[in-house]
C-alpha cells in the first residue's frame, strides 16, 4: 500500500527573542559580519535559518528613500484611520452601539 507515514518531528519550545537577542544578532551581522552558522554559536537554542529570517524579517534596516508624496500618502492613511476607526470598532461591536458611545465607553475603561 504506499509509504508510511513520516516520523513526527519532536518540536521544541520556542522562546521569543528578547532584545539582548536582537541587539547581538545586529551587531553580528552588522559590524562582525559573520555567516548566519557563525551566529548561530552565539544564540544556543537557535538555528542559522531561524536568525536569518529573524533579521530579514524584522531587524535589517530598510534603506527607503521618503519622498515628500510618500509622507503626504502617509499622513493621509493615518488621518483616514483616525477618521473611521470608532465607525470600524463600532461596527465590530455590535448590538447597535454608534461609534460615539463605543468611544465615550473606552474613554471611560
Amino acid at each position: 500500500p504506499g509509504m508510511p507515514d513520516p516520523a513526527p518531528r519532536p518540536r521544541g519550545y520556542r522562546r521569543r527573542f528578547t532584545f539582548d537577542d536582537d541587539r547581538l544578532l545586529v551587531d553580528l551581522k552588522e559590524k562582525n559580519h559573520l555567516t548566519w552558522k557563525q551566529i548561530a554559536d552565539f544564540l544556543p537554542g537557535r538555528s542559522s535559518s531561524s536568525l536569518k529570517v529573524r533579521y530579514c524579517t524584522k531587524l535589517k534596516t530598510k534603506a527607503t528613500v521618503w519622498t515628500d508624496e510618500m509622507v503626504q500618502k502617509l499622513r493621509n492613511a493615518m488621518q483616514d484611520y483616525e477618521n473611521n476607526r470608532w465607525r470600524i470598532i463600532s461596527a465590530k461591536v455590535g448590538n447597535g452601539f454608534s461609534s460615539f458611545t463605543c468611544r465615550d465607553k473606552a474613554l471611560e475603561i
